[in-house]
């Protein structure tokens, strides 16, 4: 099968989120989807093949667990697409676990940004354990701790500078918030962010120990313009630059748009970059014993 490791968001060579993308023929195994993404310990790996009605079939995995949705994956994936002839560039229709997810692709294919998506805000939760789960002390929110969701939950914590950087990966205690903390059973990370616009800093932190600080996650920086526009109730819509990472994990850009509207809720979209680090072959039916 062919495969290509992208970067999705990045600023620059060897930044922004890794994605192994994986392309299938036909349908892969589920195992052997969940035991290939383990293997190569991207935060997420995707597998594409055509679908049969003209759209792109896309299955998300990260190392340990299969996801409806996830928003660089999805961005990377729709470019990828574009640029091995599955779609064309402008409007891709991706079949995942949710449903139909379009992303419009550049004419280059080395850009894409994801369709409007509906903002679930929840209310405010205690903030004092969401803080100790990503090792700050229990004051450090300078602003109401919500879930908030556009296909997969975040915790959004604002906090200052200073707390940004000291902010730490705990796996472990992330993945204990769903049970400890009431209003967050469908959360699946913290979204660590200083409130200002217009350029967000963030860090997002996930439960899985071998990715526990994701580097650019597309569906969090969903989650948090869905926090800005719900603060900012005066303003119909917003535009900015979220700017995810660390000096060491290397820095994401992601350029978000999020719009109130009085029928439909807060509608936000989130894109950027797409980028080829190497291309090359999977070969998962042959050994040197065979070719011997």
């Amino acid at each position: 099968m062919e495969f290509k490791l992208v970067e999705v968001f990045g600023t620059g060579p060897l930044t922004g989120g890794p994605l192994g993308v994986v392309l299938c023929d036909t349908a892969c195994d589920d195992a052997l989807m969940q035991r290939l993404a383990a293997r190569l310990a991207m935060p997420e790996t995707v597998f594409l093949r055509s679908g049969d009605g003209g759209e792109v079939d896309v299955r998300i995995f990260t190392p340990y667990v299969e996801l409806d949705f996830a928003g660089h994956p999805l961005v990377g994936a729709a470019a990828v697409a574009v640029q091995e002839g599955l779609a064309t560039p402008g409007w891709v229709e991706m079949r995942t676990r949710s449903g139909i997810v379009r992303a419009r692709v550049g004419p280059r294919a080395d850009s894409a940004a994801l369709e409007e998506r509906l903002c679930q805000v929840g209310p405010a939760v205690a903030p004092d354990v969401v803080c100790g789960a990503v090792g700050l002390a229990s004051d450090a929110a300078v602003g109401l701790v919500r879930l908030v969701s556009a296909g997969l939950g975040f915790v959004c914590l604002p906090v200052s500078v200073a707390d940004l950087r000291s902010a730490q990966a705990l796996p472990l205690e992330v993945a204990a918030l769903s049970e400890q903390v009431p209003g967050l059973a469908d959360a699946f990370g913290v979204a660590v962010f200083v409130p200002q616009l217009p350029e967000v800093r963030s860090r997002v932190f996930v439960p899985e120990p071998v990715c526990a600080e994701d580097p650019a996650t597309g569906s969090a920086a969903l989650a948090v313009a869905g926090w800005l526009a719900y603060q900012e109730r005066s303003a119909e819509s917003l535009a900015f630059d979220i700017v995810q990472g660390t000096a060491e994990l290397g820095f994401a850009r992601m350029r978000v748009k999020v719009r109130s509207q009085a029928d439909q809720g807060l509608l936000a979209t989130v894109g950027g970059g797409v980028r080829t680090l190497f291309h090359g072959r999977l070969m998962l039916g042959e050994t040197v014993a065979d070719k011997a």
